[in-house]
């Protein structure tokens, strides 16, 4: 009887251990996997703005069309895609302003949410990251550029 019980607290013991271990890791591959994201989509966020960069220049405004920027031979057809999407596109939108001297000033902004990049991993640590963005007033995921106010086309990560 004495070696039942034994046994059965061996086993509970086991079985907290791995469920201490696996409360410690998943947040841990939650943010490494999140790095890793983070720094592909980064990569094509920066081609895209030199590709609307090179665009601007050719023709004097940015483009909200990927399409544009593909015909144009700037932009390879695949970097339109966010990574890890499931063939979702980034969001891109392009306007000009009125400056106060009179002058038209483009702009544009180009942005992937976490919810897009992040699918398929923990959804609560996704729901955490947008929450938290949104309660300190920043863009839920990455981005650059700015379509109310001139930045230089500055990313959110830099």
């Amino acid at each position: 009887m004495q070696h039942k019980n034994t046994y059965g607290l061996l086993a509970c013991v086991f079985a907290l251990a791995v469920l201490c271990v696996l409360s410690v890791s998943s947040p841990m591959r939650f943010e490494h996997q999140q790095q890793i994201r983070e720094k592909t989509v980064k990569e094509r966020l920066v081609k895209i703005r030199t590709a609307e960069e090179k665009y601007r220049l050719r023709y004097g405004v940015y483009t909200a069309d990927f399409g544009n920027l593909v015909k144009s031979g700037l932009l390879a057809d695949s970097l339109q895609y966010i990574p890890y999407s499931d063939g979702k596109r980034f969001s891109i939108d392009a306007t000009t302003t009125i400056a106060k001297s009179g002058r038209q000033i483009p702009l544009m902004e180009c942005s992937a949410a976490y919810d897009e990049y992040l699918k398929g991993l923990d959804k609560n640590n996704i729901d955490n990251l947008t929450q938290a963005a949104n309660k300190s007033g920043r863009f839920p995921g990455l981005k650059f550029g700015d379509t109310t106010q001139p930045n230089d086309n500055a990313g959110n990560w830099e």
